[in-house]
């Protein structure tokens, strides 16, 4: 389902409103009242922290029971930049636990204070779990490509993201915890994760196009002996976010070095995935 465009910043999916109509129908307007403002909170903590870093954010989307703040550079910039982005948003339900706590100390205990106390936890448990497109799934995914490449990472991460779903599923079904916001919630992030799988070599492409017009000074450097029979398109699979590599191969006239970014060029401007590292010194240039 696609979310509807309330202005230019600010999408909203249409199981929202049917979250909306349930608090509505059931006299829960107050409850669905807070629970959307540390929501909107939470996306506003990611929202800032984009914007101080200078990301092109597009708008930000509010769905069941959360929300994202869409840009097209949570892939691309610096591992720093994208981490502490993702911290944003769950460390606004820090601060939002000590206003709630001031509040009880003043006006003493209320059900509604009780009811925010609640959802606080839970939207940034919710969060943390490693599911994709949530908080967890970002950083699990951060994580894993500071050990592996950047198209290994985002698979594996899908992987684990699609297993943490069905499992939390199923002991919510057999603790018999499960609600119809349960169910729309755990189906939407599913829904999330296979377009995400389709989606993979357009987000490993845009990566490498990031890679090959943007300076690499910043990464790590590694060089690798590999064979001169290895092609361009095993070195493009093998790029990591936080390694700039330098490939060594050795030869009866010496050793030949192959730069990535070199690889990257060869591979996106001259369309030779099959060319082997080798045979790079005979192109003509």
């Amino acid at each position: 389902m696609k979310a509807l465009k309330i202005n230019h910043s600010i999408h909203i999916h249409p199981l929202f409103f049917l979250l909306a109509l349930s608090a509505f129908f059931t006299g829960a307007i107050y409850e669905f009242i807070i629970l959307f403002s540390i929501v909107a909170m939470h996306e506003l903590g990611h929202y800032r922290a984009a914007r101080s870093h200078g990301w092109r954010v597009s708008h930000i989307e509010f769905w069941l029971l959360g929300g994202k703040v869409v840009s097209e550079e949570h892939t691309t910039r610096p591992v720093k930049e994208q981490v502490h982005v993702t911290l944003a948003g769950p460390f606004q339900h820090v601060w939002i636990f000590i206003l709630l706590q001031l509040l009880t100390m003043i006006i003493g205990p209320h059900p509604l204070l009780s009811a925010a106390f609640t959802f606080n936890s839970m939207i940034l448990l919710l969060n943390l779990l490693p599911v994709w497109p949530l908080d967890g799934g970002k950083l699990l995914f951060y994580l894993l490509c500071q050990q592996i490449s950047f198209k290994k990472s985002l698979k594996l991460t899908l992987l684990i993201s699609i297993i943490a779903i069905i499992i939390s599923v199923s002991w919510l079904i057999f603790d018999e915890r499960m609600t119809l916001a349960g169910t729309l919630l755990a189906g939407f992030l599913l829904l999330e994760n296979v377009l995400e799988w389709k989606r993979q070599m357009y987000v490993f492409m845009r990566y490498i196009l990031h890679r090959l017009d943007h300076d690499t000074a910043e990464l790590k450097v590694k060089y690798l002996k590999v064979d001169p029979r290895t092609t361009i398109d095993a070195v493009i699979t093998n790029i990591r976010a936080n390694r700039h590599y330098f490939y060594v191969l050795k030869r009866e006239e010496g050793l030949y070095i192959v730069d990535e970014q070199e690889c990257l060029s060869i591979y996106l401007k001259r369309n030779r995935p099959k060319l082997c590292l080798g045979d790079i010194s005979n192109l003509s240039s």
